[in-house]
């Protein structure tokens, strides 16, 4: 009895933090818009911040803070973390701010078919279901092999021609996605920082790291990051990049 009345007290304790936690977003969020109407960006987003769970629409709202604040790397970070999960409208619309903020920022964007393809794939994948496309690529390798031993049959030459072009679209699909998912990206959001060859200012400086950039995050220790940029390894302070 007495361990039917403690579980049943956890369970209510459980959706009382729950309800308290929900009533308090849900005031900081509507806190957070109010400011945000009044075009008061900081306190708009101390407001967000408070939030517990944060959505697109909030992560979408303190990126505009930021942008507002003229905090545009934070703004960048803000925004990336909005198109998790995004609609293809939402991804658009974030897209469009990004540009409009590397315009500002007079940043060179790679205009290369190599980038714009890369950026098309990354643009598809998170509306890609890795599941389906792994059973995609294994139907489209066995039909491959089942025609292959087909010794008369009409168009043969081209059918095969058609499942190798899908088996390489799908395969390059699927790099991406596991490339996507196993890497963690970041953005600079402070000026004038270093990239050192080792995880301490003692030792050499390789490069310095321009604001708003991205980068990809290889490794974390303590008060440091190893960061893949410009070609090269290096680290930074954590205090110099957002994690997205």
């Amino acid at each position: 009895m007495d361990k039917a009345l403690r579980k049943n007290y956890i369970a209510l304790l459980c959706i009382c933090v729950v309800t308290v936690v929900a009533g308090n977003d849900e005031e900081f969020f509507l806190r957070g818009n109010k400011y945000y109407e009044q075009k008061d960006y900081d306190n708009a987003l101390q407001s967000y911040v408070m939030m517990s769970k944060k959505g697109r629409t909030v992560l979408y709202n303190m990126g505009n803070a930021c942008f507002h604040k003229g905090d545009y790397a934070d703004a960048l970070v803000y925004w990336s973390r909005a198109e998790v999960g995004a609609t293809p409208q939402e991804y658009h619309l974030i897209a469009r701010n990004k540009e409009h903020v590397f315009a500002i920022m007079n940043k060179q964007v790679d205009q290369s078919i190599q980038h714009k393809i890369m950026k098309l794939l990354h643009d598809v994948v998170p509306y890609v279901s890795l599941f389906f496309l792994q059973l995609f690529f294994l139907i489209c390798w066995y039909m491959l092999l089942f025609v292959a031993r087909r010794k008369q049959m009409k168009l043969k030459k081209t059918v095969l021609s058609c499942l190798c072009v899908l088996i390489v679209a799908s395969g390059v699909v699927l790099r991406v996605c596991y490339t996507h998912q196993c890497t963690q990206s970041g953005i600079v959001v402070k000026k004038e920082a270093q990239l050192f060859a080792a995880p301490n200012k003692g030792f050499q400086a390789l490069c310095p790291v321009t604001y708003a950039d991205n980068v990809t995050v290889k490794e974390m220790r303590e008060g440091w990051y190893k960061i893949g940029y410009a070609d090269m390894i290096g680290w930074v302070e954590a205090d110099v990049v957002q994690i997205i």
